[in-house]
């Protein structure tokens, strides 16, 4: 993992596993990286859990012919093969989302856990929502163990932030860091009705 990464554009899938199903929906995402490992135009891949039903897919690549190369690729394709049989009310249309990132920090290390933040900004404060975000990258680089975090934009005013750690002492840290208490305190101001709920830990399955 390092900084000079060139990530312009992504994908965020959350999918909620059918009752019993939940160890099948987390093997599937574990042998997704041997699949997406063979993409060399999938820049990072991450897999996560966020509680007993719900899991997730973040990736970025550096061009659309990327992002479609992966769309049309074996994890995909797996996934929409699988969806009926493993998870509820999945909707390929709707639940797999096209991303911009709109800055993005890396370092070396372990990514075991995580954290994803999805936020609504009010409708005339989306130029500060992603100064805000672009502040943050800087912020982050002085915490040694914050190994990835990435400001994301969802749609016109719709914004995330996934961030993973090697423990629970370096996602601790970061939460209670620099760029926390500035998205506390500037909520109120930038964001629609968000509450420290929608800051979601995670746990990381598996990552490119």
């Amino acid at each position: 993992m390092n900084s000079t990464k060139n990530e312009t554009i992504g994908l965020l899938v959350i999918m909620k596993a059918k009752s019993g199903k939940e160890q099948d929906v987390k093997n599937f995402l574990l042998d997704g990286l041997e699949l997406v490992n063979q993409e060399p135009q999938t820049v990072s891949w991450f897999a996560f859990q966020v509680d007993s039903k719900t899991f997730g897919i973040y990736d970025t690549f550096q061009v659309e012919e990327g992002r479609q190369a992966h769309l049309q690729g074996e994890v995909a394709k797996a996934l929409l093969a699988n969806a009926g049989d493993l998870l509820e009310d999945f909707n390929a249309d709707t639940d797999i989302q096209a991303i911009d990132v709109l800055a993005s920090n890396h370092k070396s290390g372990l990514q075991n856990k995580g954290l994803l933040v999805i936020m609504k900004s009010k409708e005339t404060k989306t130029a500060d929502v992603e100064n805000f975000l672009n502040a943050g990258k800087q912020l982050v680089s002085d915490e040694p163990k914050t190994v990835s975090w990435y400001a994301l934009k969802i749609d016109a005013t719709t914004y995330a932030i996934f961030d993973t750690f090697g423990d629970d002492s370096g996602r601790d840290a970061h939460l209670t860091g620099k760029v926390a208490a500035a998205l506390m305190e500037n909520a109120p101001v930038l964001l629609e009705g968000f509450q420290a709920s929608a800051i979601q830990k995670i746990d990381i399955i598996a990552s490119k």
